[in-house]
C-alpha cells in the first residue's frame, strides 16, 4: 500500500498547531525532526515536554483518496510563507515507512515477563506483549519515566487489582496493567486527544471497555478507591495534585510516582505526608518513587501541612 508523504518545515511557535491541524485533515502518522539541524525523530519526548527545534520538519501520511488542494489551502491559513515554500508532496510505501518507524520503535521486556513491541516483531511464544502500531499516537516506552513504571508494573502482583493511570497519555501504562491481569484499569488525561489514542491503543491490543475505563478528570465519581495510583507527569503537578491521587488510593495501596528529577524528590515527597516512600530508583536523570499509604490521624496531617508551608 502506498501512502501521499506531505511534508514541510514550520516554525518552533507552529509546529503544534500544524500538527493538530494536519490530525485533523486526516494524517495517519504525522513525525518530526529538525529541520536540516540533523535532529533526530520524535518518538516519544519526555513527559510534559515535546522537544522542538527552532524550525521543525514534519512529515505526514495520508491516504492516496485525501484532497491534496483542499489539504494545501487549509495549511496556508496556519502556516507562515517560508513554510508554504517547503512543501512537499510524495508517495511513500509502507515498507519505506515501517522500515524508519522500525528503527524508532522500542522491542523490550520489562520485570521478565512485558514484552514491549512492534506489531510484527517476534517474541517468544506465550508471551505477555503489548503491540505498537505505526499511525497511533502511542508512547513507545522508551522514555526513561515509561520504562521505570513498566518495569514496577511488570514486577508487581497486578491480578486482581484496580489501577489508576493519572496523565495516561498514549495509555500505555493502564494497558500493560491490563494486559498483566489487573481487573481493571482507569486511564485519566484532561487532553482529548490522549483519552482518544488511549482507547484506541487500547483496542488494538485486545483490551476491552469493560477492562479499561477512559475519562477525563470531572468524569471520575467520587469516593474512589484503587490498588494502585500511577502517575507518570512532572514535578509541579505531582505536587499540585497529591491531594487527589491519595484520596483515590486505599488504604494500603501503592502510589507509583515518575517524572520528576533527583532535585525535586524531596519537595515531591513532602507533599504525600499520608505516603510511607521506599527508596527512589533512577534511571539516566529521571527518578522513580514507590509508597505505600498509611492513615494518618487528623493531627499528624495538619503539623506536616504546616511543616511544608513553613519551608516555603
Amino acid at each position: 500500500m502506498s501512502w501521499f508523504s506531505v511534508v514541510l518545515d514550520v516554525s518552533a511557535d507552529d509546529a503544534d498547531v500544524v500538527v493538530d491541524r494536519l490530525q485533523e485533515l486526516g494524517a495517519v502518522s504525522v513525525t518530526i525532526s529538525g529541520a536540516g539541524q540533523g535532529g533526530d525523530l520524535v518518538i516519544e519526548p519526555a513527559p510534559g515536554e515535546t522537544p522542538l527545534w527552532r524550525r521543525n520538519h514534519l512529515q505526514a501520511l495520508f491516504p492516496l483518496d485525501a484532497d491534496l488542494t483542499r489539504l494545501s489551502n487549509a495549511l496556508g491559513r496556519c502556516v507562515d510563507a517560508d513554510a508554504m515554500a517547503s512543501l512537499d508532496v510524495g508517495f511513500v510505501d509502507d515498507d519505506d515507512w515501517l522500515q524508519v518507524w522500525r528503527s524508532h520503535a522500542v522491542q523490550h521486556l520489562f520485570g521478565g515477563r512485558l514484552w514491549v513491541a512492534p506489531k510484527d516483531a517476534e517474541v517468544p511464544e506465550g508471551s505477555i506483549v503489548l503491540r505498537l502500531e505505526p499511525g497511533l499516537a502511542f508512547g513507545t516506552g522508551g522514555h526513561e519515566t515509561t520504562r521505570l513504571c513498566l518495569e514496577w508494573l511488570a514486577g508487581w502482583p497486578l491480578e486482581g487489582l484496580t489501577i489508576m493511570d493519572y496523565g495516561c497519555g498514549s495509555g500505555i501504562l493502564s494497558i500493560a496493567a491490563c494486559l498483566l491481569g489487573a481487573r481493571e484499569a482507569y486511564g485519566i488525561d484532561h487532553d482529548p486527544q490522549a483519552l482518544l489514542a488511549t482507547r484506541e491503543n487500547a483496542t488494538y491490543n485486545g483490551v476491552s471497555d469493560s477492562r479499561l475505563s477512559v475519562l477525563a478528570p470531572d468524569e471520575l465519581k467520587e469516593p474512589f478507591e484503587c490498588d494502585v495510583v500511577l502517575a507518570n507527569i512532572l514535578a509541579n503537578p505531582l505536587i499540585e495534585l497529591a491531594d487527589k491521587l491519595v484520596a483515590m488510593l486505599r488504604p494500603g495501596g501503592k502510589l507509583v510516582l515518575s517524572g520528576l528529577l533527583a532535585d525535586q524528590v524531596r519537595s515531591v515527597m513532602a507533599a504525600y505526608p499520608d505516603i510511607r516512600f521506599d527508596e527512589s530508583v533512577q534511571e539516566g536523570a529521571w527518578i522513580r518513587l514507590v509508597g505505600t499509604r498509611e492513615p494518618l490521624n487528623n493531627s499528624k496531617r495538619s503539623s506536616l501541612k504546616r511543616d511544608q508551608r513553613a519551608e516555603k
